[in-house]
């Protein structure tokens, strides 16, 4: 507990080991609770920066967390909790700016009055920094792209402790590599993005009978593809609870009117299996959703890509992974739009030819044999083998094969050389980390 000591020493009344509030705080995410050595709650770029020098100093690797929602728990080493650099504030024009702790409910409520929103997560307790570092694929990811496209500028604490502010002319490829090269470069202190008009939005959603699938994966594949305005996701359920009914849900969201909506809908507005309607005018923040309390006691077993066409043979990939031995999730969310017309090599996030964001998992018990994984590994390697990459924000697995398929190699070796240069003593090594060159 060194580090505990020094910290304490450097940063009184800022770091706390097991027994404090704050430690318990700091340790626990989505996912559960770590025992990392210590946990430090900064207030500032500048204390960030002193705790990381410290960390250097006796060789303690760091993890970071802003909103805890989509982080493994950690053991050992420091955590830099970003909780209390929480604040959104709004510019001039439409920059906004965002601490590193903030969640994406405090930023929707922001925006929301003045008309504006930034494509972001899903619900209002995902962080802003993680989601953003990953990528961040978000309801308004056909006008906006992803949050890394919305990014014009960063507050990064380095390795060596050095506060440093980047954009596209200053530290430019530190700046490449944050966007969608996630946290191995760093401490993201602050944001600022540019967001984008958010007002007049409808959206909701519907819902399908369970025995219906294949007709709304091709009404949902007409929708989307004939109205570039329509952001959409597909879920189709297996039976979790009653709170969650099997079957289609589509979720959507359009800036125009209900009737616009409801006319880009007509395709699955008129299969017979609809039922369930719940459309109309929604603000922004009403679309993301409060998160579960905690992770689902499941073993979730399969993958996503991004598929460069959305074709019969993927949907019936996807059909047939539905009617496996066991419970089956799939998403489908649309893409294309801004997403794609942002060249290949812009940020980290290359694979800007997709069409469609698939995921799809089967649900098993904690304790499920290793044989009826790798059963379900391989029955899934039909839909698997037809995407292109991973992305990160919404992978649970870890390790160097899971980097390799998240960035071409082009990509990657861009960022372990970069990596190289801003901490060759690979510090920030938690996560989808990208080891040095």
């Amino acid at each position: 507990m060194a580090i505990l000591a020094a910290l304490q020493q450097i940063l009184p009344g800022r770091a706390f080991g097991p027994g404090d509030a704050e430690y318990e705080a700091g340790s626990s995410v989505f996912a559960g609770v770590g025992s990392p050595e210590a946990v430090v709650r900064p207030a500032s770029a500048d204390e960030v920066a002193a705790a990381v020098r410290a960390a250097a100093a006796h060789g303690t690797p760091i993890a970071v967390r802003s909103g805890g929602h989509g982080s493994e728990p950690i053991d050992g080493g420091l955590v830099i909790d970003l909780a209390e650099l929480n604040t959104v504030s709004l510019g001039d024009g439409r920059l906004v700016t965002v601490g590193g702790g903030a969640r994406w409910g405090d930023v929707a409520a922001a925006l929301e009055p003045a008309g504006l929103g930034v494509s972001s997560g899903d619900t209002r307790d995902v962080g802003v920094g993680g989601l953003t570092l990953g990528g961040g694929i978000g309801w308004l990811v056909r006008q906006q792209g992803l949050t890394i496209d919305a990014l014009r500028s960063a507050e990064l604490v380095t390795a060596a402790g050095e506060v440093l502010q980047l954009d596209a002319e200053h530290h430019p490829e530190l700046f490449w590599a944050i966007r969608g090269g996630g946290g191995s470069f760093g401490v993201v202190t602050s944001f600022t993005f540019e967001a984008v008009p958010a007002d007049g939005l409808a959206g909701g959603h519907l819902r399908f009978a369970q025995t219906d699938a294949p007709a709304v994966l091709r009404a949902w594949r007409e929708a989307v593809r004939s109205d570039e305005a329509l952001n959409s996701t597909l879920l189709v359920f297996p039976p979790f609870s009653p709170e969650v009914p099997a079957g289609p849900m589509v979720a959507v969201a359009r800036r125009g009117s209900e009737a616009e909506l409801r006319d880009a809908l007509a395709p699955l507005l008129a299969l017979d299996s609809l039922e369930e309607t719940a459309l109309g005018p929604v603000a922004y923040s009403e679309l993301l959703e409060d998160a579960p309390p905690g992770k689902p006691p499941f073993r979730f077993v399969g993958g996503n890509g991004f598929a460069p066409e959305l074709d019969d043979a993927l949907l019936e990939a996807c059909l047939g992974a539905l009617e496996g031995p066991a419970p089956t999730m799939l998403l489908l969310r649309t893409l294309g739009g801004a997403f794609g017309r942002v060249p290949a090599d812009a940020t980290a996030i290359a694979f800007r030819d997709a069409e469609t964001f698939v995921v799809v998992n089967a649900v098993l018990p904690k304790d499920a044999p290793e044989d009826e994984v790798v059963a379900l590994r391989a029955r899934h390697d039909a839909v698997l083998s037809r995407l292109s990459g991973v992305y990160g924000n919404f992978s649970e697995e870890r390790g160097e094969h899971v980097i390799r398929a998240m960035y071409p190699s082009e990509t990657l070796a861009r960022l372990r050389r970069i990596k190289a240069e801003a901490d060759p003593q690979h510090l920030f090594r938690h996560g989808h980390a990208i080891a040095p060159a």
